[in-house]
């Protein structure tokens, strides 16, 4: 089992400062940290599974120690494949606290062997639907995001 590795997973429609926050933090325990893109998910207006990974990659190319992959199904079957149990999330208030405590109560349940490590976020007013109604609204954005994707994002939120 890989220990200096997490595994911080979502849905990531963009990848957002808030985002990028958890990773640099997430990298200050672990050496290496996987950006786990959720190919499936129950959310509306959601960008493609490629669409999604390629912003992530490019918002955090300028860190070492990271990889971002695509997973599908069950997120204890994607630990398993990579044989790392650590699952890094973040919060922004009690209400995504509570709810993190239950995936973990959930993900421990599935699988003995899972670390859950939360991380309160210090951008804590940032989130993707925010980004997604900015653009959509024609309100600044920029702000929410890496300057390496406010293009990408422009163009595959300005219409949706």
């Amino acid at each position: 089992m890989k220990n200096n590795i997490c595994i911080f997973p979502g849905s990531f429609n963009p990848f957002t400062l808030g985002h990028k926050h958890l990773v640099d933090e997430a990298l200050k325990r672990y050496e290496h940290v996987i950006v786990a893109v959720a190919e499936e998910t129950y959310k509306e207006d959601m960008l493609s599974k490629e669409i999604r990974v390629k912003l992530a990659s490019k918002s955090l190319a300028n860190l070492d120690g990271i990889d971002v992959k695509c997973f599908s199904g069950m997120l204890t079957d994607f630990l398993k494949e990579e044989d790392c149990f650590n699952i890094v999330r973040g919060f922004r208030n009690e209400v995504d606290y509570e709810y993190e405590k239950e995936l973990e109560r959930i993900y421990v349940s599935m699988d003995q062997r899972v670390n859950f490590v939360l991380i309160k976020s210090e951008l804590a007013d940032i989130s993707s639907e925010m980004v997604r109604n900015a653009v959509a609204n024609g309100q600044p954005y920029e702000h929410l995001i890496s300057k390496e994707i406010t293009e990408d994002v422009k163009k595959y939120y300005e219409y949706n």
